[in-house]
């Protein structure tokens, strides 16, 4: 049992048996003789209707107020309620605001008795820098704040080419991305390699990268989370020079990638 229940049951006891009691023996007190009376039936039944009167009073009271706070609350809720949407998403963007950037990156793999192993890694994290950047902006259409803006997880899915891909995400999440204003904006950029392998004998390729974002009202009492579907495709250029030996089938290409869609989902 709650402690706020055990204190509810010991007002109660006290005032429907304790009260009385004390009451109805100060009648007897045999040195104040105008109260010596016992209470009749009568007034035991006018005392109980009281108290009832009043709780009754009480507890009508209680669920006014309840109910009065209650809508209130979610008025507020209507009335400040923050809607973020993608709104865009461009290969340049210069507005300022809350960024963060998500990079899709490839390992480095070189046998330890390779004598050209540094220069190897070397040309191999340049090429890694050399990126394709999606601006995927976030616009706050709602009528209030959104607050604790968080980039909670990001995800590559569907990879055509490679079953057992080793692309990763070179960064860390959770990330903040603060507060966002009614009519402002947030920009996660997603960067893909420009260097990548690919298998053999096609023209195009595919991959989807997922991320949830996550926010809550200026109250904190409404959190919302939100998961965004973006894919890519991946156009093989011109053939590299392989850093290291991949798998059967696989070749070092420089490529372009393509910007195709996004999908929002709540």
């Amino acid at each position: 049992m709650k402690k706020k229940d055990l204190s509810k049951i010991i007002i109660a006891i006290v005032i429907l048996f304790v009260i009385p009691f004390f009451i109805n023996l100060s009648f007897k007190i045999d040195s104040i003789g105008l109260l010596a009376a016992e209470w009749t039936a009568g007034d035991l039944l006018s005392f109980y209707g009281a108290v009832l009167g009043a709780v009754i009073t009480l507890i009508g009271l209680a669920i006014t107020l309840n109910y009065q706070s209650n809508q209130a609350r979610k008025d507020d809720e209507i009335k400040y309620k923050p809607i973020l949407k993608l709104s865009a998403v461009d290969v340049e963007y210069i507005g300022f605001m809350g960024r963060r950037e998500v990079k899709i990156m490839f390992p480095f793999y070189a046998f330890n008795h390779d004598e050209y192993k540094i220069q190897k890694e070397k040309l191999f994290y340049r090429q890694m820098e050399d990126t394709s950047d999606f601006h995927l902006i976030f616009e706050n259409k709602g009528r209030g704040e959104a607050v604790e803006v968080s980039l909670d997880s990001v995800g590559i899915r569907e990879v055509d080419w490679d079953e057992d891909s080793h692309l990763y995400i070179g960064a860390s999440v959770p990330m903040s991305l603060g507060e966002i204003l009614v009519n402002e904006k947030a920009d996660i950029i997603i960067s893909l390699p420009n260097y990548l392998f690919l298998k053999t004998g096609r023209e195009y390729y595919s991959i989807r990268i997922d991320l949830v974002v996550s926010y809550n009202d200026m109250f904190h009492r409404n959190k919302k989370t939100m998961k965004i579907l973006s894919d890519f495709q991946i156009i093989p250029v011109n053939k590299a020079t392989a850093p290291y030996i991949y798998k059967e089938e696989f070749e070092y290409y420089e490529v372009e990638v393509r910007y195709m869609r996004s999908q929002q989902l709540e």
